[in-house]
């Protein structure tokens, strides 16, 4: 949190103190002669087009920073040794950041075959530490169409009952996970229709899908993306050393035994 904060001051006080160029853009606020134009919020934004929304709260944190920066340095605090010192430390560490962001993209496949290949040797770390429901919640602040919700997936016709009055999430619950009075409706009933139940909010009805027991097999379609992410991560760290000693080895680099 504090390397991110001491980049975003270190950036900030480079875009301050950068070189005027023309810009026609809105202007959106001044502090003395500083100004921010929508030009330079955009910039200040990473680039990225900004929400209308999310202006009033840019460029008040634009004035905070432009206050306190001029403040800072008609104190000279900006001149300060030690200071100068952590401004050069974040300051590298920024051009390595960027450095490596623009020139190591490593060129990583994954296939099939690798995905399943690591789900078989590792089908130990898949294993359900407790039991889980698949389920879909339905909720609503009226009693009255929500204690018709039973009759309505018990029937063939599917008539009296709109869905849409509903607020409807389909998600899976881990036992221990979920607020403590739905527990026993969820795992220890073995109906497939639980509700409804009233909340502080109004009435959840459970319409459970699936039922896992503590131990399963988590299936690979359920794994995959898990398992995706992992082997990627392990490529993208073997070739993050590979490029770093191709930069080595083209450097005198000298370490002294001792401290090997």
């Amino acid at each position: 949190m504090c390397l991110r904060r001491s980049l975003f001051f270190i950036c900030f006080f480079l875009f301050v103190c950068e070189t005027k160029k023309q810009d026609t853009s809105d202007v959106l606020a001044r502090v003395g002669d500083e100004t921010l134009t929508l030009k330079k919020a955009t910039r200040l934004n990473g680039g990225a087009l900004l929400m209308k929304e999310k202006l009033p709260g840019l460029i008040q944190d634009w004035v905070k920073n432009t206050v306190l920066l001029k403040k800072a340095k008609s104190l000279g605090i900006d001149q300060d040794s030690s200071v100068i010192k952590k401004r050069d430390f974040y300051f590298n560490d920024l051009i390595v950041s960027s450095f490596i962001n623009h020139s190591f993209k490593p060129n990583i496949e994954i296939s099939k075959k690798e995905v399943l290949d690591y789900y078989k040797n590792n089908k130990e770390s898949f294993s359900r530490g407790t039991d889980e429901v698949f389920l879909e919640h339905y909720f609503t602040e009226n009693i009255g169409i929500s204690k018709k919700l039973n009759s309505f997936f018990n029937s063939n016709k599917k008539e009296g009952v709109n869905l849409s009055d509903f607020l409807v999430e389909t998600k899976k619950i881990k036992k221990g996970r979920s607020p403590g009075f739905f527990e026993p409706y969820l795992f220890d009933s073995k109906k497939d229709l639980v509700g409804p139940i009233k909340s502080e909010k109004g009435y959840h009805f459970f319409k459970i899908l699936n039922r896992y027991k503590k131990g399963s097999l988590i299936g690979l379609d359920q794994a995959y993306n898990e398992i995706y992410q992992r082997i990627y991560k392990q490529k993208e760290a073997s070739s993050s050393v590979a490029f770093l000693d191709s930069i080595k080895n083209s450097i005198e680099i000298y370490i002294n035994p001792k401290y090997q």
